[in-house]
């Protein structure tokens, strides 16, 4: 039979081993909360990337036509400037940061520039159709998956040159702005179509 002080004793270990078991019960449904809020919230931000980033992405790429627009602005100026008599040279600082530029001169009536964006989630204009704006010509074109919209500048009465005879000069997307030099170099007062020659330096 149990003394009053065992029985104590008794009841007081069970309460402690209770209390025990209750406060790594406690702790352990912490645990397990905290986990899964921590899981619910990465799947919530999750959720909003997957939605948001298309959006950023092609915000960052109409930007990126925006300004290509305005340096081919500059760079059609300069054209028409260097046009107006033999010698004439301008420079001219263009950056890519995305997709490329060509320069083709493969034909004394075929002269263009073209600026090529790639694999774009961004639909700029109505499939397949060319919208003027200035001496620019956009157009968006389906891809598999995404897009590709290009601005060209033709030039039909130029005979567009590159340095080194070149046919197809093309500049790729880089950190560091290109330098092209953009010359006059008509020697002929009766040749038909203007020389304008391209140079990188």
């Amino acid at each position: 039979m149990l003394s009053k002080n065992d029985s104590k004793h008794s009841n007081s270990h069970f309460e402690f081993a209770f209390n025990k078991n209750l406060l790594n019960s406690k702790r352990s449904q912490i645990w397990v909360e905290t986990v899964i809020y921590t899981l619910i919230g990465l799947s919530v931000i999750a959720i909003i990337l997957t939605m948001a980033l298309p959006q950023i992405d092609k915000s960052k790429d109409k930007a990126i036509i925006e300004q290509t627009v305005t340096a081919l602005n500059v760079l059609d100026k300069k054209i028409s400037e260097v046009e107006q008599a033999p010698g004439n040279a301008r420079l001219v600082d263009l950056r890519i940061s995305k997709g490329k530029l060509e320069i083709n001169a493969t034909g004394s009536d075929a002269g263009f520039i073209r600026y090529t964006l790639e694999d774009t989630k961004l639909e700029l204009s109505e499939i397949g159709e060319e919208v003027k704006q200035g001496n620019i010509i956009l157009k968006t074109e389906k891809m598999p998956a995404r897009y590709r919209i290009t601005l060209t500048m033709n030039y039909p009465n130029l005979n567009i040159t590159n340095e080194n005879g070149e046919g197809i000069k093309t500049l790729q997307a880089g950190t560091t702005p290109y330098r092209i030099i953009i010359e006059n170099k008509e020697t002929s007062s009766t040749q038909e179509n203007t020389n304008i020659e391209f140079s990188i330096i």
